[in-house]
């Protein structure tokens, strides 16, 4: 344990705070907009207008409720949207990432690869 733990709580910043019920609500909300519509083209400004908070004040909170960016959470909703749609058709890469919400075959490839350690195509072989 540290010794400078006594220390340390008293400089806290109040806006370190837990988000409130609200603001809980307000992300569970967008959450549930991004599961909804993760397919379709989402912004920070646009969630954090929905949820009538600043897009900084919105990531923030964001992150501390879902333990990740809207960034990430969009993108492995996206990622794992398309590997079950890969896994269940035959239907073509291309045409399952821009289903997903890709607007770019490569990066779709290279975010997939990222994620799962396998191309798109491999990864469907399995």
């Amino acid at each position: 344990r540290s010794t400078l733990f006594p220390y340390t709580t008293l400089f806290r910043s109040p806006y370190r705070q837990e988000p409130g019920a609200r603001e809980q609500r307000r992300v569970t909300d967008a959450l549930r907009r991004i599961e909804r519509d993760g397919h379709e083209p989402l912004s920070l400004a646009g969630l954090a207008r929905e949820a009538a908070m600043s897009p900084w004040h919105f990531l923030r909170t964001f992150r501390r409720v879902a333990g990740v960016t809207p960034h990430q959470f969009i993108l492995t909703r996206r990622l794992h949207q398309a590997a079950v749609r890969l896994r269940s058709s035959d239907a073509p890469v291309g045409d399952i990432a821009f289903e997903a919400g890709f607007g770019d075959l490569s990066t779709f490839n290279r975010q997939f690869r990222r994620a799962m350690g396998a191309s798109p195509t491999r990864y469907r072989a399995t």
